[in-house]
């Protein structure tokens, strides 16, 4: 019964390691720019498309947070985006107010 308890144990530091690290990110109307999340962290980014022969331009991340498992919740506006933690269904609100500037993010919601 105790080996079943440790590897069950060892099964889940490794899930919770493997997200580290590891980004996804939701295109804004119209497709021409992405917000990408950081799963590990929470911190969130933009970048924007400026024609065929250029490289998208990324703009700088947000503050992150304490580790967890992150998601980003796509929407309409191009410069602000929700983000949420899945573990315990809490969402934040990041704004971009100078794409120069990393976006200013809301406190985390408690309920």
């Amino acid at each position: 019964m105790k080996s079943i308890v440790l590897i069950a144990a060892l099964v889940a530091a490794n899930t919770v390691m493997a997200a580290d690290g590891q980004y996804s990110g939701v295109s804004t109307k119209g497709n021409l720019s992405v917000w990408r999340v950081n799963h590990s962290n929470g911190a969130v980014s933009l970048c924007s498309f400026e024609g065929h022969k250029n490289e998208p331009s990324c703009y700088p991340w947000s503050t992150g947070g304490q580790p967890g498992n992150y998601q980003i919740i796509g929407g309409d506006d191009v410069l602000s985006t929700w983000r949420i933690n899945a573990t315990n269904g809490f969402v934040s609100l990041c704004e971009y107010k100078e794409v120069s500037e990393p976006p200013i993010c809301t406190p985390w919601s408690t309920q």
